[in-house]
């Protein structure tokens, strides 16, 4: 008998590293009990010069807790006049993000991609 696929709830965070930008790949669940680790990340990030692109297309649960530390990180990186976007949004977390006006703040876009070319393209000189 075949093992199983086990679905993690904790987040998982991996980082990849692009010309100009930082894209972090999201999975598991973003709330109160896991958000250290989206934390932790953020700081390591804004030692940096790079925009982030956040890619949530493995997110499968995002509560206010969640999307408060997307906002501070949104607050963080603009000091240093940095963006961060949002990529591959699943519709749960696009509630969420819908209800907090997050996108207000947070561009979201399609694909990771997509975000890249749009952070690419609005470079300040």
């Amino acid at each position: 008998m075949a093992a199983a696929t086990h679905w993690s709830n904790q987040l998982q965070c991996r980082r990849v590293d692009y010309d100009g930008a930082v894209c972090l790949v999201l999975s598991g669940e973003l709330d109160l009990a896991s958000i250290a680790t989206l934390q932790a990340q953020f700081k390591a990030v804004a030692q940096r010069e790079d925009d982030v692109v956040v890619d949530m297309g493995g997110l499968r649960y995002i509560d206010s807790s969640g999307a408060k530390v997307l906002l501070d990180a949104q607050r963080l990186l603009a000091r240093s006049r940095r963006r961060i976007v949002m990529a591959n949004v699943q519709p749960m977390a696009r509630r969420i993000i819908d209800v907090m006006g997050i996108e207000k703040a947070i561009p979201i876009f399609s694909t990771v991609e997509a975000a890249l070319e749009d952070l690419q393209k609005n470079k300040e000189p």
